[in-house]
């Protein structure tokens, strides 16, 4: 084998193998969006996936403006779960999400309601 067929190899391998990382960035996918409610975004919401198979759970919560983004989740069916202080908690039905796929979902919370008496 002739030097140049040697380097050539040798770059062929080194570009296969830092293809690999860019190519798993594809295998998995995510959901996001912004939480409100009737006064504008919630900030500091709890937002929880769960995998309908798997089980796995994964965590987020809104920054200021209202965004969350639920990030790793390999292909699936996932409930969610949302809580804020002040709140209603809401309980969305699965969403699909595909492989290398993003999904929006946003997300609207009532405020909590006092008892009859005020309190």
């Amino acid at each position: 084998m002739t030097h140049a067929m040697k380097y050539g190899l040798q770059i062929l391998l080194l570009l296969l193998l830092a293809s690999i990382p860019l190519a798993m960035q594809f295998d998995t996918g995510s959901i996001d969006g912004v939480i409100m409610d009737e006064a504008g975004s919630v900030s500091k919401a709890s937002v929880e996936a769960h995998n309908v198979l798997s089980g796995a759970e994964f965590h987020a919560e809104s920054n200021a403006a209202g965004y969350y983004k639920l990030q790793n989740l390999s292909s699936g069916s996932y409930t969610l779960w949302v809580q804020a202080a002040g709140h209603d908690s809401l309980w969305m039905p699965p969403i699909t999400v595909e492989r290398g796929q993003a999904v929006h979902q946003d997300l609207h919370l009532g405020r909590a309601r006092r008892g009859a008496s005020g309190l």
